[in-house]
């Protein structure tokens, strides 16, 4: 073969009358096994280069009366070139008809001939190697239908191979699909076909087909409901149902959810009960959430389906799958109670995947190079000068189809996208993903968040079919688990548009949601949700399925939340709601979680008083709230003066607001007995005092001030004021004073600074001592002759909103009156020191 002529194989490919055929067939042979047997593809290519041997190829497809044994080979001989090469790929789009060319011969292929056969698995071969550079331009030779159609009619009768090679075709010219296409219908009805074949990888890629196109429709700012002529949210619907796995048919299988609960018999799918795989459900759920987002038809149909029963199947499934699933019922949540105004969508013009054209301005194209690199360097300062002085439109894009507002979301500061999205960039465009992508890609949670606030669509599909969520989830690190953790519920984060706010001259008459489908879905939602918190040990899970019963209660009316607690069945839902709260205060290190749930509780407290009131009686959720104040039962809050001295910190201020406005709710009725004793380890107050045992001392505290009374004084004790530590003395003489007793003096070496630390650290102790979860027991409430006594003290209550403490060891008397705010010292009788307000 090393002595072929390159040059009479080149001329012998140019024949094509009568005996010539042989010539030509003889010289493809030969140029193929050239192309295949080479050890060096260089030298090869150099004595038959693709410049001038694909053009005579290609010539031959062109060629109408070429018999299909020569057109075989001549397809084979294409693949060799095009295996190696990805100019050779442009050199093939370059001559004119050779695309449609290869795209006819399929759907003029007899398959019951063998030799027809194995030239309709070639094309397909070529049309597969050229759609990984070139995809448009089969798609503009009509190769999309033509591939669909010999799927369709061919499908069971060629290789697995070729037929998965096939679907691969089909995916990547979805992503060309234009919504105003006349081929849009027969597109949908082969694709739907496709969604019933045997071949797992078939139905699958079919559905990820429908994903490409309906993303397309998104983008254009075009209804999918055309998607869904052919029983697409039927195949969907099943899909799901089967994502925890194959269900046993029943009597509801084919039902739908009406007014009350109600089921309605509709027509069985003829799906099969398949288990998909994860990456399947996904799609699923995704294309039924970018469905009910794009079309108001599909969501009032979809919503009346047996999409409830769909869910609570397949929340039955892996954590991915119920994660996806909670994904959805977040966005229907949103649909059914804000209305579709919420969804906060862009403009029909915006995020569109715009061709692709180079720059003929190069000063234009210099400039935009310099902003990519202000972006990359992190130099905002620059970026917004140069945006600024310039008059650089914030849309612009580069010669590979990316915005600023892409550029910034992958490399660039938080500061800049927010400046890119209040100067009007389009946080949906891009040519290759949107920005959502990128920061999603990077791990960059705080600019998703931003980017969510502006509009942008989770839903949104890159060149390769992924979303945001998808990208997000391809690593593990903390970054890209924040942003997993975003885009697992993106309304939190997105700026609904409030149902009375409308644009100038815009009039809606639109309800806000859909009324008659809302109390049927919280019906049906909550208690679910509250089963699936309380039957997984899966934190993420957990975490999605609280927000959403926080979300629903937040929803729900009073009247509706009271008819649904108080009904009797299997398990009331007030007492699922409640198991729910208290299990998450229960757990000691989820700080957001008990965020979430100090919510709901202000929600139920404020909508159903008297329903839940027994509830939390029973459950102990008054007590697991006094224990979110801290160890002692009072707000960290009122320590932090002391302990800020100590430590610099300070606690949560909204967290203790909230802990604080839910116990007063809590505590409305529910006032606690005096205790009768002070014990160590436990949480004590009186007023607005905090009191508790240490082991040698008797700690008595408020936000500005704090006492040690030791058991074995004869009187004195020790205090700070104002961050200051000082002793006083039964005589009344404070420290560096003189003691005429002469007792409970000593002279003290170890400098005050220290000695303050020292205080401090006996009171954090006898603090950390309570036990968790204590609750804070007031002591002498009202007046009366009940004496409380800790070593060589005695507390009682002899005057309305005055406590009385007094020493009497010794030879004097040292009292102590708390009158509310006030703290006067007596000794002796009579009035020895007085203290200003604290």
């Amino acid at each position: 073969m090393g002595d072929v002529d390159p040059e009479t194989l080149l001329e012998w490919l140019s024949m094509g009358q009568g005996d010539e055929r042989d010539m030509q067939l003889i010289a493809l042979e030969q140029l193929c096994m050239l192309l295949l047997m080479s050890d060096n593809v260089d030298r090869c290519f150099e004595s038959c280069p693709p410049r001038t041997f694909l053009p005579a190829l290609c010539k031959i497809f062109l060629d109408e009366l070429a018999p299909e044994n020569v057109l075989e080979v001549t397809a084979r001989a294409i693949t060799y070139y095009l295996d190696v090469s990805a100019e050779c790929t442009r050199r093939i789009v370059a001559i004119e008809g050779a695309i449609k060319a290869i795209c006819n011969r399929l759907v003029v292929a007899d398959l019951t001939s063998r030799t027809s056969r194995d030239l309709a698995e070639q094309c397909i071969k070529v049309l597969e190697l050229i759609c990984t550079r070139e995809a448009g331009a089969v798609f503009e030779g009509g190769g999309l239908n033509c591939v669909l159609s010999f799927i369709r009619d061919c499908g069971s009768q060629v290789h697995k191979d070729t037929l998965h090679s096939a679907m691969a075709v089909v995916s990547r010219l979805c992503t060309k699909v234009e919504p105003l296409s006349p081929t849009i219908q027969t597109c949908v009805e082969s694709l739907s076909t496709l969604l019933q074949h045997e071949d797992p990888l078939v139905a699958d890629g079919a559905l990820k087909c429908f994903a490409s196109v309906a993303d397309r429709f998104t983008r254009k700012g075009v209804d999918p409901a055309p998607l869904a002529e052919y029983g697409l949210v039927s195949e969907l619907l099943n899909r799901l149902s089967n994502a925890a796995g194959p269900v046993a048919s029943t009597s509801t299988s084919g039902q739908t959810l009406q007014e009350g609960g109600h089921a309605a018999a509709v027509p069985k799918s003829q799906t099969a009960d398949t288990t998909r795989s994860s990456q399947s459900i996904s799609t699923t759920i995704s294309l039924l959430s970018t469905l009910c987002r794009g079309s108001p038809t599909i969501t009032h149909d979809l919503l009346r389906s047996k999409l409830p029963e769909a869910i609570e199947r397949a929340l039955k499934g892996d954590e991915r799958c119920v994660l996806d699933c909670m994904r959805l019922a977040d966005l229907l949540l949103l649909l059914l109670f804000e209305g579709r105004q919420a969804l906060n969508r862009v403009g029909c013009a915006q995020g569109q995947l715009v061709p692709r054209v180079r720059r003929a301005d190069s000063s234009a194209e210099r400039t935009h190079r310099q902003l990519i690199d202000c972006i990359r360097s992190k130099d905002t300062e620059a970026l917004l000068e140069a945006i600024e002085s310039c008059g650089i439109d914030v849309n612009c894009m580069d010669d590979v189809g990316q915005t600023l507002l892409n550029w910034a979301s992958a490399f660039g500061t938080l500061e800049m996208v927010e400046y890119l999205c209040e100067k009007g960039a389009d946080v949906n465009k891009g040519q290759r993903s949107s920005s959502l992508h990128y920061a999603a890609c990077f791990g960059r949670p705080g600019i998703a968040k931003v980017l969510l606030k502006y509009g942008a669509n989770p839903d949104l599909r890159d060149e390769d079919g992924k979303t945001p969520l998808d990208k997000a989830r391809e690593r593990l690190d903390e970054g890209h688990r924040e942003v997993t953790s975003i885009l697992q519920s993106p309304g939190d984060w997105m700026s609904a548009i409030r149902p009375d706010t409308k644009a100038d001259g815009e009039e809606s008459n639109e309800p806000r949601g859909d009324p008659e489908m809302a109390p049927i879905y919280l019906k049906f939602f909550l208690p679910v949700f509250c089963k699936t918190f309380q039957s997984t040990m899966l934190a993420s899970v957990r975490k999605s399925s609280l927000g959403l019963i926080k979300k629903m209660v937040q929803y729900t009316q009073p009247e509706l939340l009271s008819t649904l607690c108080s009904t009797q069945n299997d398990q009331n839902l007030g007492t699922l709601l409640v198991e729910v709260v208290a299990s998450v205060l229960d757990n000691e290190d989820d700080e957001d979680g008990h965020l979430v749930v100090l919510t709901i509780i202000e929600e139920l407290m404020s909508k159903t008083h008297d329903e839940f009131l027994d509830h939390f009686a029973r459950l102990g959720v008054f007590s697991k709230v006094q224990a979110l104040m801290g160890p002692s039962g009072i707000e960290s809050g009122e320590t932090d003066v002391i302990k800020s001295q100590e430590e610099g910190a300070a606690a949560s201020t909204s967290r203790q607001t909230k802990v604080g406005n839910v116990v007063e709710q809590l505590t409305g009725d529910n006032v606690l007995e005096d205790a009768k004793e002070i014990l160590p380890g436990k949480a004590y107050h009186w007023r607005d005092w905090s009191i508790c045992r240490g082991r040698d001392c008797l700690y008595v505290w408020s936000d500005s001030a704090a006492l040690e009374l030791s058991n074995g004084s004869n009187g004195w004790f020790r205090f700070i004021l104002d961050g200051k530590l000082a002793t006083m003395y039964s005589s009344g003489s404070p420290e560096n004073g003189s003691d005429s007793s002469g007792k409970g003096h000593s002279v003290d070496s170890i400098s005050s600074e220290e000695n303050r630390g020292e205080f401090l650290e006996k009171l954090q102790r006898a603090r950390a001592a309570v036990r968790q979860g204590s609750i804070s027991q007031p002591i002498l409430s009202t007046s009366a002759s009940t004496r409380l006594i800790v070593g060589n003290w005695v507390l009682q209550n002899q005057k309305e909103n005055q406590l009385h403490i007094h020493n009497s060891e010794g030879h004097q008397v040292s009292v102590l009156n708390f009158i509310y705010l006030f703290l006067i010292f007596f000794s002796k009788s009579s009035i020895s020191a007085t203290y200003d307000k604290i």
